[in-house]
């Protein structure tokens, strides 16, 4: 007896809709986020090392490449989020009583919550 192979899909499948381009865009932020995180690592194991080892790194970081690579890492990261954020009424929805607590609200509480963190960390990293 025969069996049956799976359907073959295209290699293009994303192309086809918004939706699943941006699906892969999401998943191919995590590689970018990830490689952020082996620079901050770096950074740290650098400071760790003294202050010259500090300044050879930190003219490293000065070079284009990594200028743009933060620039991709920056943008990825905020798509990473904005994405999270409209997806955690669906995987944590929250109920005030009998009624569960509208998408927006909790998107929104999200949105707030992260420009307020964000503002806290840009007035420490300024004082």
């Amino acid at each position: 007896m025969a069996t049956a192979y799976p359907r073959q899909r295209s290699s293009t499948w994303f192309l086809r809709r918004w939706t699943y381009r941006l699906f892969v865009l999401r998943e191919l932020s995590a590689t970018f986020l990830a490689g952020y995180v082996v620079v901050l690592l770096i950074l740290v194991a650098q400071v760790q090392d003294g202050p010259a080892s500090f300044r050879s790194f930190e003219r490293t970081l000065d070079s284009p490449g990594l200028l743009l690579f933060n620039s991709f890492a920056m943008v990825f990261a905020l798509l990473h989020s904005v994405t999270w954020f409209q997806a955690v009424p669906k995987a944590l929805p929250i109920r005030r009583g009998e009624q569960k607590v509208p998408p927006q609200l909790l998107i929104g509480a999200h949105f707030i919550l992260m420009f307020v963190l964000s503002a806290a960390v840009l007035v420490i990293a300024l004082v």
